[in-house]
């Protein structure tokens, strides 16, 4: 792909590389450790990716993913979500890819008040979100396209039977998502 010239494949142009772990520490008092984002400037003696783009990309990303998570989560959970540490280090997972990379710590599941949260479906689904809206901004910006987020998932969803035989009637409820501000349904497919 154009994004890794010289490798052998199939073409398939990766964006980029996301590690994602929940090792991020431990605290003596049980309160909240937080999302820790982790690049790797210099691989094998050079800023350069395969592409000739330097890997500050890594960084961009990551801090990008780091602050959307951290946002979300103490919007919708816990004003006091710690945002931790944006660190240059020399892991496989974000210095090996030959595209933007980053490994995204984010909670400890050592740590009790970190992981009573990490359990939440909820939870889950805000992080997963926020990553996914991360990640499109990311690619968007890299693009120079614009972006649009996946609307949330309707509620109030409910089917009655119509007025004329064999015929049956569905209603929903849009979702607002005050977070993210283009995420609004223009129509639905049924």
């Amino acid at each position: 792909s154009h994004m890794n010239p010289k490798a052998e494949g199939k073409g398939v142009p990766f964006d980029l590389s996301l590690a994602f772990h929940t090792d991020a520490g431990i605290t003596p008092n049980d309160s909240i450790i937080g999302t820790l984002a982790i690049y790797t400037l210099i691989c094998e003696g050079s800023r350069k990716l395969p592409d000739g783009e330097d890997r500050i990309l890594g960084r961009v990303m990551a801090n990008d993913i780091q602050s959307q998570v951290v946002s979300d989560l103490r919007a919708q959970y816990d004003t006091a979500w710690s945002r931790r540490m944006l660190t240059d280090r020399s892991y496989s997972e974000s210095r090996t890819p030959p595209v933007p990379s980053m490994i995204l710590e984010l909670l400890s599941h050592q740590n009790f008040a970190d992981l009573k949260l990490g359990h939440n479906p909820r939870f889950k689904f805000t992080v997963a979100r926020s990553v996914y809206k991360s990640i499109l901004k990311y690619t968007a910006t890299m693009h120079g396209t614009d972006y649009v987020v996946q609307p949330l998932p309707v509620s109030n969803f409910s089917i009655a039977e119509g007025s004329k035989k064999n015929t049956f009637r569905l209603s929903w409820q849009a979702v607002d998502d005050p977070l993210e501000p283009t995420a609004k349904a223009r129509e639905y497919i049924v």
